[in-house]
Protein backbone atom coordinates (compact mmCIF):
# COMPACT_ATOMS: atom_id res chain seq x y z
CA UNK A 1 0.00 0.00 0.00
CA UNK A 2 1.40 3.27 -0.91
CA UNK A 3 1.11 6.61 1.06
CA UNK A 4 -0.42 9.84 -0.01
CA UNK A 5 2.29 11.12 -1.41
CA UNK A 6 3.51 8.14 -3.59
CA UNK A 7 -0.29 7.43 -5.00
CA UNK A 8 0.19 10.80 -6.46
CA UNK A 9 3.63 10.19 -7.80
CA UNK A 10 2.13 6.65 -9.04
CA UNK A 11 -0.73 8.68 -10.75
CA UNK A 12 1.24 10.41 -13.24
CA UNK A 13 3.02 6.87 -14.33
CA UNK A 14 1.82 6.08 -17.85
CA UNK A 15 -0.29 3.19 -18.62
CA UNK A 16 2.24 0.17 -20.17
CA UNK A 17 5.69 1.92 -19.77
CA UNK A 18 9.12 1.02 -17.86
CA UNK A 19 9.95 2.34 -15.16
CA UNK A 20 13.01 3.91 -13.62
CA UNK A 21 12.43 4.71 -9.50
CA UNK A 22 15.90 6.74 -8.77
CA UNK A 23 16.14 6.63 -4.68
CA UNK A 24 13.79 4.23 -4.59
CA UNK A 25 13.99 3.29 -0.81
CA UNK A 26 12.00 0.19 -0.33
CA UNK A 27 10.71 -0.20 -4.29
CA UNK A 28 7.41 -0.03 -2.83
CA UNK A 29 6.49 1.83 -6.02
CA UNK A 30 7.53 -0.40 -8.72
CA UNK A 31 6.15 -3.47 -7.22
CA UNK A 32 3.01 -1.57 -6.54
CA UNK A 33 3.03 -0.43 -10.26
CA UNK A 34 4.12 -3.54 -11.89
CA UNK A 35 1.80 -5.50 -9.67
CA UNK A 36 -1.22 -4.03 -10.90
CA UNK A 37 0.17 -3.97 -14.72
CA UNK A 38 0.58 -0.47 -15.10
CA UNK A 39 4.26 -1.07 -16.01
CA UNK A 40 5.73 -3.72 -17.93
CA UNK A 41 9.07 -3.56 -16.70
CA UNK A 42 11.02 -1.36 -13.69
CA UNK A 43 14.19 -0.68 -12.16
CA UNK A 44 14.74 0.54 -8.69
CA UNK A 45 18.00 2.14 -8.42
CA UNK A 46 19.39 3.61 -4.99
CA UNK A 47 22.94 5.16 -4.52
CA UNK A 48 22.84 3.30 -0.29
CA UNK A 49 23.41 -0.61 0.18
CA UNK A 50 20.73 -0.27 2.76
CA UNK A 51 17.93 0.78 0.63
CA UNK A 52 19.04 -2.12 -2.08
CA UNK A 53 18.69 -4.44 0.58
CA UNK A 54 15.48 -3.50 1.37
CA UNK A 55 14.18 -2.91 -2.42
CA UNK A 56 15.37 -6.77 -2.91
CA UNK A 57 13.52 -8.07 0.01
CA UNK A 58 10.25 -5.80 -1.29
CA UNK A 59 10.54 -7.09 -4.28
CA UNK A 60 11.14 -10.68 -3.79
CA UNK A 61 8.06 -11.27 -1.09
CA UNK A 62 6.37 -9.36 -4.25
CA UNK A 63 7.33 -12.55 -6.34
CA UNK A 64 8.40 -9.52 -9.11
CA UNK A 65 12.11 -10.54 -9.41
CA UNK A 66 11.38 -11.42 -12.89
CA UNK A 67 9.80 -7.88 -14.13
CA UNK A 68 12.24 -5.27 -11.38
CA UNK A 69 16.02 -5.11 -11.29
CA UNK A 70 17.22 -3.69 -8.69
CA UNK A 71 20.80 -1.79 -8.72
CA UNK A 72 22.89 0.01 -6.96
CA UNK A 73 24.22 3.72 -8.05
CA UNK A 74 24.39 7.05 -8.47
CA UNK A 75 21.31 9.31 -10.07
CA UNK A 76 20.67 7.83 -13.86
CA UNK A 77 24.15 6.36 -13.86
CA UNK A 78 22.12 2.98 -13.74
CA UNK A 79 20.15 3.02 -15.90
CA UNK A 80 20.60 2.98 -20.29
CA UNK A 81 18.54 5.28 -21.79
CA UNK A 82 16.64 2.57 -24.04
CA UNK A 83 15.34 0.80 -20.69
CA UNK A 84 12.88 2.61 -20.14
CA UNK A 85 10.33 5.09 -20.76
CA UNK A 86 8.89 7.10 -17.26
CA UNK A 87 11.30 7.99 -14.63
CA UNK A 88 10.14 8.75 -11.43
CA UNK A 89 12.38 10.77 -8.99
CA UNK A 90 10.82 11.23 -5.78
CA UNK A 91 11.76 12.11 -1.91
CA UNK A 92 14.59 14.18 -2.39
CA UNK A 93 15.62 18.29 -2.62
CA UNK A 94 14.37 20.18 -5.99
CA UNK A 95 18.12 20.82 -6.51
CA UNK A 96 19.48 17.70 -5.96
CA UNK A 97 16.52 16.20 -8.36
CA UNK A 98 17.91 19.02 -10.99
CA UNK A 99 21.43 17.74 -10.79
CA UNK A 100 20.84 14.28 -11.27
CA UNK A 101 18.33 15.25 -14.83
CA UNK A 102 21.54 17.88 -15.70
CA UNK A 103 24.05 14.56 -15.18
CA UNK A 104 21.80 12.38 -17.83
CA UNK A 105 22.11 14.35 -20.98
CA UNK A 106 19.96 11.50 -22.54
CA UNK A 107 17.22 12.71 -20.33
CA UNK A 108 16.61 15.08 -23.01
CA UNK A 109 14.17 13.25 -25.27
CA UNK A 110 10.37 13.87 -25.97
CA UNK A 111 9.45 10.24 -25.47
CA UNK A 112 10.04 10.48 -21.74
CA UNK A 113 8.16 11.80 -19.16
CA UNK A 114 9.69 12.67 -15.92
CA UNK A 115 7.59 12.52 -12.42
CA UNK A 116 9.49 14.69 -10.21
CA UNK A 117 8.68 15.21 -6.15
CA UNK A 118 10.93 17.34 -4.41
CA UNK A 119 11.01 17.31 -1.03
CA UNK A 120 12.39 21.13 -0.88
CA UNK A 121 13.45 23.74 -3.67
CA UNK A 122 10.29 23.05 -5.78
CA UNK A 123 11.12 26.38 -7.05
CA UNK A 124 14.60 25.75 -7.70
CA UNK A 125 14.05 22.63 -9.75
CA UNK A 126 11.24 24.10 -11.67
CA UNK A 127 13.73 26.80 -12.87
CA UNK A 128 15.89 24.15 -14.14
CA UNK A 129 13.12 22.54 -16.17
CA UNK A 130 11.96 25.75 -17.88
CA UNK A 131 15.73 26.93 -18.84
CA UNK A 132 17.08 23.66 -19.94
CA UNK A 133 14.25 23.00 -22.62
CA UNK A 134 11.15 21.01 -20.56
CA UNK A 135 8.02 21.88 -19.54
CA UNK A 136 5.77 21.08 -16.75
CA UNK A 137 2.68 19.51 -17.89
CA UNK A 138 0.99 19.40 -14.48
CA UNK A 139 1.41 19.78 -11.24
CA UNK A 140 -0.29 17.42 -8.60
CA UNK A 141 -0.43 18.52 -4.44
CA UNK A 142 -1.10 16.26 -1.78
CA UNK A 143 -0.81 16.25 1.98
CA UNK A 144 0.54 13.73 3.55
CA UNK A 145 0.61 14.17 7.44
CA UNK A 146 1.11 17.47 8.29
CA UNK A 147 3.48 18.44 5.30
CA UNK A 148 2.53 19.42 1.51
CA UNK A 149 4.19 18.50 -1.42
CA UNK A 150 4.02 18.83 -5.44
CA UNK A 151 4.16 16.21 -7.83
CA UNK A 152 5.86 17.57 -11.24
CA UNK A 153 4.80 15.61 -14.31
CA UNK A 154 7.31 17.07 -16.95
CA UNK A 155 8.72 16.70 -20.18
CA UNK A 156 11.52 17.93 -22.71
CA UNK A 157 10.25 19.76 -25.44
CA UNK A 158 13.44 21.70 -26.90
CA UNK A 159 12.31 25.32 -25.98
CA UNK A 160 13.90 27.18 -23.20
CA UNK A 161 11.90 29.63 -20.81
CA UNK A 162 12.74 31.91 -18.39
CA UNK A 163 10.18 32.38 -15.70
CA UNK A 164 10.03 35.21 -12.97
CA UNK A 165 10.26 34.28 -8.84
CA UNK A 166 6.47 34.49 -8.77
CA UNK A 167 6.24 30.95 -11.50
CA UNK A 168 9.04 29.55 -10.25
CA UNK A 169 7.40 29.32 -7.12
CA UNK A 170 3.75 28.65 -7.58
CA UNK A 171 4.72 26.48 -10.63
CA UNK A 172 1.30 25.04 -12.41
CA UNK A 173 -0.11 24.41 -8.80
CA UNK A 174 -4.00 24.76 -9.74
CA UNK A 175 -6.41 26.30 -6.90
CA UNK A 176 -8.27 26.03 -4.58
CA UNK A 177 -7.29 22.46 -4.37
CA UNK A 178 -3.29 24.24 -4.00
CA UNK A 179 -4.03 26.54 -1.02
CA UNK A 180 -2.44 24.49 1.56
CA UNK A 181 0.55 24.37 -0.34
CA UNK A 182 1.04 27.77 -1.29
CA UNK A 183 0.66 28.72 1.88
CA UNK A 184 3.11 26.25 3.20
CA UNK A 185 5.43 28.19 0.84
CA UNK A 186 4.25 31.34 1.91
CA UNK A 187 5.86 29.96 5.26
CA UNK A 188 8.79 28.79 4.72
CA UNK A 189 9.35 32.06 3.09
CA UNK A 190 8.03 34.28 6.00
CA UNK A 191 10.56 32.61 7.60
CA UNK A 192 13.66 33.48 5.14
CA UNK A 193 12.35 37.29 5.01
CA UNK A 194 14.33 38.84 7.35
CA UNK A 195 13.56 42.29 5.73
CA UNK A 196 14.75 40.62 2.21
CA UNK A 197 12.62 43.21 -0.01
CA UNK A 198 12.60 40.69 -2.82
CA UNK A 199 10.93 38.13 -0.58
CA UNK A 200 8.29 40.66 0.78
CA UNK A 201 7.51 41.60 -3.00
CA UNK A 202 7.11 37.64 -3.98
CA UNK A 203 4.77 36.61 -1.05
CA UNK A 204 2.56 40.06 -2.13
CA UNK A 205 2.30 38.48 -5.84
CA UNK A 206 1.31 35.18 -4.50
CA UNK A 207 -1.35 36.77 -2.21
CA UNK A 208 -2.47 38.09 -5.87
CA UNK A 209 -2.13 34.97 -7.34
CA UNK A 210 -4.71 33.68 -4.57
CA UNK A 211 -6.83 36.43 -4.77
CA UNK A 212 -6.91 36.20 -8.73
CA UNK A 213 -7.93 32.39 -8.34
CA UNK A 214 -4.42 31.15 -9.65
CA UNK A 215 -4.30 33.81 -12.88
CA UNK A 216 -0.91 34.79 -13.30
Amino acid sequence: MLDARLTQVADFVRNGSRLADIGTDHALLPAELVRQGICTYAIASDIKKGPVAAATRTVAEAELADKIDIRLGSGLETVKPDEVDDIVIAGMGGETIAMILNDAPWVKAERYRLVLQPMTRAEKLRRYLWENGFDILSEAVVQDGRHWYTVIHAAFVGKNFIPDELLCHVGKVSLPEGLGYLQAVKNRLCKQQKGDPGIETLLRQIDEYEQNGGAL
